[in-house]
């Protein structure tokens, strides 16, 4: 019989000792993310079976604390909200004809479409992401230059706005500043005129828009107080002259937005000559 050769591709197995480490390892590995897991469950039976407060001690030990901020995973997390509030008035205001929309919260329409959507499309995040924009420009502002947005331009351009702007910060730096804002002023004009286009019809000649933001409460406060509780505080801007789209940008819009109510607007108030008051005024 022949004599048995052992092949020189065999491992030797690894001696008790260290097949007890490596067993330790694995158990002690299993407990912990068994524990992880129950602690970012929600309220279920094998959770209560532990019990709360043993989870509590277990991640947050003084020791070696397991429980990990966001920024451990985005080195710089979004710590707010942003949000877009839009009016439109259909009509002629120099005429004293034509109707003044209610206030419409674009964000929260856009935030409702994509609550259960895995894969949104990028126009639901438009706002936010425009709203966000103006948000980080409108600080880097003066408090006189900040004033003057809040102005109304719709027969007066305005470029006008942006070179007064501009007058009380002349520096290089200022300019930038007002560049940006311009930009992003104009892009939150252009895409909601569409918006309101195809929420209430045909005929919109002037929008205004407010921009609110609110910050995520504090993490050790994060049982107490919930993102949503939290109020937004808005910069309000005047109104601006309508910025239309030819073509397909529209129908991209009017094949998606919520058609307006019937009773969607607000009451006008007109002065003397019979034109429609506006907040802010025109500035010319």
């Amino acid at each position: 019989m022949a004599e048995h050769v052992p092949s020189r591709h065999a491992t030797e197995l690894p001696s008790p000792s260290r097949r007890g480490v490596v067993w330790t390892i694995a158990l002690v590995a299993a407990l912990h993310s068994f524990f992880v897991m129950l602690w970012v469950m929600p309220v279920n039976p094998i959770r209560d079976a532990v019990g709360n407060q043993r989870l509590a001690h277990y991640i947050n030990n003084d020791i070696f604390p397991f429980e990990q901020s966001w920024s451990v995973f985005a080195p710089v997390p979004r710590r707010g909200g942003e949000n877009v509030v839009v009016r439109a008035f259909i009509g002629d205001p120099t005429k004293g004809e034509g109707k003044l929309t209610n206030w419409y919260d674009v964000t929260a329409d856009e935030d409702a479409r994509i609550k259960y959507l895995v894969n949104p499309a990028r126009i639901h995040s438009a706002t936010r992401r425009l709203g966000g924009n103006i948000n980080a420009s409108m600080p880097k502002l003066n408090a006189r230059q900040q004033l003057l947005t809040r102005g109304n331009y719709v027969e007066t351009s305005p470029k006008v706005l942006y070179t007064r702007m501009e007058k009380l910060n002349p520096t290089p730096v200022g300019k930038v500043n007002v560049t940006g804002y311009a930009e992003n002023d104009m892009m939150l004009t252009r895409f909601l005129t569409m918006y309101a286009t195809a929420r209430w019809g045909e005929g919109v000649s002037m929008i205004q828009y407010r921009v609110g933001h609110r910050t995520v409460p504090n993490y050790q406060k994060r049982k107490d107080a919930d993102f949503k509780d939290v109020p937004f505080s808005y910069y309000t801007f005047g109104f601006r002259k309508a910025i239309h789209a030819p073509g397909d940008p529209q129908e991209a819009f009017d094949a998606y937005v919520t058609d307006a109510p019937k009773n969607d607007f607000a009451e006008v108030t007109k002065n003397k000559k019979g034109e429609v008051i506006v907040e802010g005024g025109d500035k010319k």
